[in-house]
């Protein structure tokens, strides 16, 4: 008989019904609920069912599932028996070969198409017909937000022809204030995109960041007096921002979002790129040279 040196067994009690899967997939249900409670998936992360056969363990289905992190794909094998209720989540070794990771194979990056994030609805910076777009989903209230657009400022300032960076809202519920903070400047966004860039580029200022920490009633009354002295229409600003507006093209960008998922800010997309690194010159001269 031949020896095997397994992971950990996992006996579950409880199913829990998914979306797409029928009661005769009892054995992918299985799988799926295993692989996100004892891997700690957030449920922001979709796990994807890519195909269950056969195992090389007597009495167990191999079952493989695509695990899309924003910045890769990890694939993961998880054995099921044929009663749905012993499961080896982890190592499974034969012979002195773990057969889970020749199964499921290595993960990738992860590539996107750059049509998934609408930039055709968002206001941006640089050449439409940049080589190189940069989308970046961003708050006010982050620093890092902050600090990321001093980077991305200046490299629009040395490559004005060659990147076109595309801004998407995404506050966050962790930072206090920063779902307004956005409506207001999606309200802006939406009298023009030289009164949105104008609103930014206040927020991301020191002055600014000082500013954001006030009353939000405060921030919207410095905002209004900025566009009245830029020549702005004040009133579609009050109207976008009263009448929800603001709020539903804030939403909209969340909602592209939710798809990466993006699970914190900034996240940036670089032609399809998830960048989890330091997004810096010598990251965007890889772009460029391509």
């Amino acid at each position: 008989m031949k020896k095997i040196i397994a992971g950990t067994i996992f006996l579950t009690l409880v199913f829990f019904s998914i979306p797409g899967f029928s009661q005769a997939d009892k054995i992918v249900r299985v799988a799926i609920e295993t692989a996100r409670a004892h891997m700690r998936i957030p449920s922001e992360m979709e796990v994807r069912f890519v195909e269950k056969k056969s195992s090389p363990l007597p009495g167990f289905f191999s079952v493989k599932l695509m695990v899309l992190a924003p910045d890769r794909e990890m694939p993961v094998i998880v054995y099921v028996d044929e009663a749905g209720e012993k499961i080896i989540l982890g190592a499974l070794v034969i012979k002195g070969e773990n057969v889970a990771i020749k199964e499921a194979g290595q993960p990738k990056p992860r590539k996107y198409n750059m049509n998934q994030f609408e930039v055709e609805k968002s206001t941006f910076r640089g050449n439409k017909d940049a080589k190189v777009t940069i989308v970046e989903f961003s708050n006010f209230k982050c620093s890092y937000c902050q600090l990321s657009w001093a980077k991305i400022e200046k490299m629009l300032e040395n490559h004005p022809q060659e990147i076109r960076y595309v801004f998407k809202h995404f506050p966050l519920k962790a930072l206090q204030g920063s779902f307004e903070l956005s409506e207001i400047a999606a309200s802006a966004q939406l009298v023009s995109d030289e009164a949105f860039w104008m609103v930014h580029d206040f927020f991301f200022s020191p002055e600014g960041q000082v500013i954001v920490r006030e009353e939000i009633s405060v921030v919207t009354k410095k905002v209004e007096e900025m566009l009245k002295t830029k020549g702005y229409d004040v009133k579609i600003f009050k109207e976008a921002l009263e009448s929800g507006k603001g709020k539903k093209k804030m939403m909209e960008d969340i909602a592209v979002g939710n798809k990466v998922p993006v699970m914190g800010t900034p996240s940036i997309i670089v032609n399809g790129d998830f960048i989890s690194q330091e997004f810096n010159e010598q990251v965007l001269g890889r772009y460029l040279k391509k």
